[in-house]
């Protein structure tokens, strides 16, 4: 076979899209002390790339979550349209942008869209809208920040911190009372998203790739944590008034979604 011929194509699944989710803030009742906050289901959704070799040969599935987590592959929907009113196009303000990306990625923006698609959903199910909170943001963006620069994709950090630790480092806590009893700690969704959905390698001329818009990534973390039932939990809680998102795009061009939430 000539070598002008040969081509690879890597396909990140389904938009290489990974999710995660921990259940919201543990149920104390008065007098008792706070408790570890437990995850949920296990996450659904984990990244892959699938490599196509030459013909005549076997196709492999090389699975690149992390080794401690426990995985199902599944290919997350986008938001139904009708629950998705597009919004005005991203600012260029505060942007990253990948080599010959031909969409210019701001974060901020990216931040807001996907809040707002959040209440969309809630809005659909008559529920309050979630205020945007800088503060829990902040906590939330540092998280996908430090996610995207040690490699690593799990609520608890290299520093043994889950998001009510993460949050009381940084002055923020989360305690709510209901009479007799109270809710106290952080809820979290994470996702993993990519810059760009396949990679198709040629021997003899330049990768051609195939970009996420701002919006595709947007509406494909959205409609991943909708059809997750641990994820949507979170997102439809009717106690929860307020969430702060934060986003992060790494060297590899993996985006690093979290979402927080009181």
């Amino acid at each position: 076979m000539k070598w002008s011929r040969l081509f690879v194509i890597i396909s990140l699944l389904g938009a290489g899209l990974v999710i995660l989710f921990l259940f919201g803030g543990t149920v104390l009742w008065p007098g008792s002390q706070p408790a570890e906050q437990l995850p949920g289901e296990p996450p659904v959704g984990s990244s892959a790339r699938t490599i196509s070799p030459a013909p005549g040969t076997s196709s492999i599935t090389v699975t690149s979550s992390p080794a401690q987590e426990t995985e199902k592959t599944a290919e997350p929907t986008p938001v139904p349209a009708e629950k998705s009113t597009p919004l005005p196009s991203f600012p260029a303000a505060g942007t990253i942008s990948a080599a010959k990306n031909p969409f210019t990625i701001s974060t901020d923006a990216l931040e807001q869209r996907v809040h707002d698609l959040i209440n969309q959903q809630r809005t659909a199910r008559h529920l309050a809208s979630l205020r945007f909170d800088p503060a829990l943001a902040d906590i939330a963006r540092k998280h996908s920040e430090d996610m995207a620069a040690q490699d690593y994709f799990a609520h608890v950090n290299p520093a043994g911190q889950n998001p009510t630790a993460r949050g009381i480092s940084a002055g923020y806590t989360c305690r709510k009372e209901y009479g007799s009893y109270y809710t106290y700690g952080i809820a979290e969704n994470l996702f993993q998203n990519n810059l760009y959905s396949s990679a198709t390698y040629y021997s003899n001329r330049e990768t051609v790739y195939v970009w996420n818009s701002p919006e595709e990534i947007a509406q494909t973390t959205v409609g991943g944590w909708m059809n997750s039932s641990g994820h949507r939990e979170n997102i439809v809680t009717p106690t929860f008034d307020r969430e702060g998102i934060g986003v992060a795009i790494a060297p590899d061009e993996k985006v690093y979604i979290t979402e927080d939430f009181c």
